[in-house]
């Protein structure tokens, strides 16, 4: 593992890491120029130190104040950022970086770029103005001068590498970024993070300063630096040496690091270096170390020691693998790994390329099969090989064959065992049986398919073998019928669906019992029934065992139907009831169907049936009787209905004190010689009747036998009779709501109003002598419905009465 000390990492110019001798800085805001020398035209601007501001004939420098001592084996980068501004035109002079032995004295101005006088070491010159009349500049000037010259433009003298010409971004105004190095005797400059662009060669003995300076002539420009970091370092790095595994007793190599000038040591520090690179043992497992330190050639310097890590890893045992037993020509199980990761396979004890897929064991043939494993632990250190050896053994073949022996109800099948290479056997007969004879027989209780299994056994293998045992006798007796209910006389078709197999060659027999003392031996015989009543048919199959199975199926037989039906009356009044009573077949019957001939409507499954009529004239009756299978029967008789008399009496009414009676009579049927009448409160039979006092009166007409009455009901009082409905259908009777017959010398006067249920007057009138409300509004038809009245009353006497009620309108 490389060890490498160091403060400060210069990644963005691209420089290695190194152990650090001193570091300069010109940074932060303001710039601190601690350590530093400064010339009395130069100044801190914020961050950036101006070596001279916009103005002629000007010598700005700054220098670290302290010598530092270089030899040809040390090193150093400066990083500097540079921008000149504010110029004239052309702009004047430039600026330079240099490190010098002697100290720094004798500016110059102008031309001279503000370096001291007759400098000693290293220079690098960005030169903005052109002294000698091209038109090149800016350019950049790298130089090694002895002490005892001065910079001339665009001369020879002290050149490490061609003058870069025409760098006109010099003087762009913008911040740019320098990186100068001397690395043991070679020197390198690069801008802006490029590539270096200027490389030379020159030895640095020195103990000199770091320094840098600029000048103005007749012309100008403002020259400024800033984040400038000077570091040195006296010793190059540590080498580079990578840790190294190996797996125990692995073949090992030298060990290398990369670096130049290697010394190899077993101890981190003092000690005596190695002969050479090392060649570590692998034989134990373990930790080892060894150290690495490299040299500057010719400088006899030598970095830190690396140290190398070699670890030797463990060899792991061998995988414990499990073989399972082999029948030939029966799938083959894996392998089980017990232990063992990573587990390679190989066909052969040495040699070859191991793959991690487990073989397969062909047990096509017997026979010992061997391939080889290892295992690879975590480290990758791969085992020994153990051999992995498998064995095939010859696989019995199960076989057999049977015979059945049948019998009514358990029959006998003897097994044949055809096996081979078996030394043992196991029947399971597939009823919960099993048995371990070689050739048994077996005795099933039940008829069906039973799929009997035998497996053969030797010594290491097994077989097995399953086969289908039909036992199928089936005798099951059963049969349908053309139709299980019949009308007395009829036949029904018996169609044979028994289950029967022919045994030994004889077909099945069969024997009919129709429960009325007839039989019979064909297979679909039709039968006659020539009696009502129900029959249990026994059918009995028989096959050659012999077996017997018998079945019953009942027949019934209806009655041929009748039907009859009396009346209490022949002819009856208009809503008068009479009464039906029907005889008829019960055997079959489904429903009774009554007709009475006055509406489509029927009436169903009464007996007695009552009915009356709303309208006169002569009807038809009808009874029908449906039969479930029989044909339906029915039966007719007419009823005369005659009409009902009318009787109107008129209207209730009143009766004045000390007035004269009232005559009641019937002017509808008054002319008719058939008529006769009747009175409640009399034993006058003749048309009209007197009343003297108050009470219900009722008066019923009679004609052919069928009667008619009406009820008045007479009061006594001094009120009016106001009525509760009336019918204005233009008959004559009831056509107006007005309350009438008044007490002779009752009332004076009377208002009546009538309103609808909206609250709406309909009507109003204070006539006594008119006809009343004829249900009208606005000579409009009002609707049927209640409507209430208000009537006041002025009696001769003085005495008010005032009355509200409901009246409904009837059309």
């Amino acid at each position: 593992m490389k060890q490498v000390f160091f403060t400060l990492i210069l990644s963005l110019f691209g420089i290695s890491s190194f152990a650090q001798g001193f570091n300069f800085q010109l940074t932060g805001n303001p710039v601190n120029t601690t350590g530093w020398t400064t010339g009395p035209q130069s100044f801190v601007e914020n961050d950036q130190f101006v070596l001279t501001n916009n103005l002629a004939s000007q010598a700005g420098y700054i220098y670290y104040a302290t010598p530092q001592n270089l030899t040809n084996c040390a090193q150093f980068t400066v990083s500097f950022e540079f921008r000149i501004t504010n110029s004239s035109s052309p702009t004047a002079d430039g600026l330079a970086f240099w490190y010098i032995s002697n100290p720094p004295t004798g500016f110059t101005v102008g031309g001279g770029i503000g370096l001291p006088n007759n400098p000693n070491g290293l220079l690098l010159i960005m030169d903005t103005y052109n002294n000698v009349g091209g038109f090149n500049n800016p350019k950049v000037s790298l130089r090694r001068y002895d002490g005892t010259v001065n910079y001339t433009e665009d001369s020879p003298t002290g050149q490490l590498a061609p003058d870069l010409t025409s760098q006109s971004f010099i003087t762009n105004g913008n911040w740019h970024t320098c990186v100068l190095t001397y690395y043991f005797g070679a020197v390198t400059v690069a801008f802006d993070g490029n590539p270096p662009v200027m490389t030379g060669n020159t030895t640095l003995n020195l103990n000199g300063y770091f320094g840098f300076s600029a000048g103005t002539g007749a012309s100008w420009a403002k020259h400024a630096i800033r984040n400038v970091n000077v570091i040195g370092a006296p010793e190059p790095d540590a080498p580079v040496a990578n840790d190294i595994t190996y797996c125990q007793g692995e073949q090992a190599l030298p060990l290398t690091a990369v670096g130049n000038n290697l010394s190899w040591f077993t101890t981190p520090t003092g000690g005596t270096a190695l002969p050479g690179a090392p060649i570590p043992s692998t034989l134990n497992a373990g930790t080892f170390e060894y150290y690495v330190s490299q040299a500057v050639p010719g400088c006899n310097v030598a970095s830190v020691r690396d140290t190398l890590t070699v670890t030797v890893n463990p060899k792991p045992a061998p995988p414990t693998i499990t073989v399972p037993g082999y029948c030939s020509d029966q799938a083959p199980e894996p392998f089980t790994i017990v232990t063992g990761t990573n587990v390679l396979w190989y066909d052969a004890a040495n040699g070859g390329t191991g793959t991690t897929t487990m073989p397969i064991v062909d047990v096509t043939t017997p026979g010992n099969f061997t391939w080889y494993a290892t295992q690879t632990n975590a480290f990758g250190c791969e085992s020994s090989r153990i051999a992995v050896t498998a064995t095939v053994r010859q696989t019995p073949v199960a076989d057999f064959n049977f015979d059945i022996g049948y019998a009514c109800g358990n029959d006998t099948v003897h097994f044949n065992n055809t096996s081979t290479n078996a030394s043992g056997y196991f029947w399971d007969f597939a009823d919960g049986l099993t048995d371990t004879a070689s050739n048994p027989s077996h005795l099933y209780t039940n008829q069906g398919t039973y799929y009997v299994r035998l497996r053969a056994e030797n010594e290491y293998c097994a077989d097995s073998t399953i086969k289908a045992v039909l036992i199928a006798h089936p005798l099951e007796a059963s049969f349908t019928v053309s139709n299980d209910t019949i009308c007395e006389g009829s036949s029904v078709v018996f169609s044979n669906t028994s289950i029967a197999t022919n045994i030994y060659g004889v077909d099945p027999q069969y024997f009919w019992s129709f429960d009325d003392g007839t039989t019979s031996t064909l297979q679909n015989p039709t039968h006659v029934f020539t009696a009502p009543r129900t029959y249990n048919v026994m059918m009995v199959v028989k096959n050659n065992i012999p077996c017997y199975d018998t079945t019953y199926q009942l027949i019934t037989v209806d009655s041929l139907p009748s039907i009859f039906f009396t009346r209490s009356d022949t002819a009856i009044c208009t809503g008068d009831q009479i009464e039906f009573t029907a005889d008829y077949t019960r055997s079959g019957l489904q429903e009774l169907v009554w007709n009475f001939g006055d509406a489509p409507d029927v009436t169903k499954n009464v007996n007695p049936a009552f009915h009356s009529y709303e309208t006169p004239g002569t009807y038809t009756v009808t009874l029908n009787g449906n039969y479930r299978i029989c044909a339906d029967v029915s039966q007719t008789f007419q009823v005369t209905v005659k009409e009902l008399p009318t009787l109107n009496l008129g209207p209730d009414t009143t009766l004045c004190l000390k007035g004269a009676a009232i005559v009641l009579s019937d002017y509808i049927n008054v002319n008719n010689p058939k008529a006769s009448w009747k009175w409640s409160h009399t034993n006058v039979t003749t048309s009209s009747a007197p009343v003297k006092h108050d009470g219900i009166i009722t008066g019923t007409v009679t004609i052919d036998q069928c009667s008619t009455s009406d009820v008045v009901v007479v009061t006594k009082d001094c009120q009016i009779d106001i009525p509760n409905s009336f019918t204005p259908n233009g008959d004559g009777t009831n056509d107006y709501f007005f309350p009438r017959q008044f007490l002779s010398s009752g009332v004076a006067s009377f208002t009546m109003s009538i309103f609808n249920r909206w609250g709406q007057v309909i009507f109003e009138t204070s006539n006594p002598n008119g006809r009343g409300w004829d249900g009208k509004f606005n000579d409009k038809e009002q609707p049927m419905g209640v409507y209430i009245y208000t009537i006041k009353v002025v009696m001769k006497n003085g005495v008010i009465e005032d009355y509200t009620g409901n009246v409904t309108l009837l059309k």
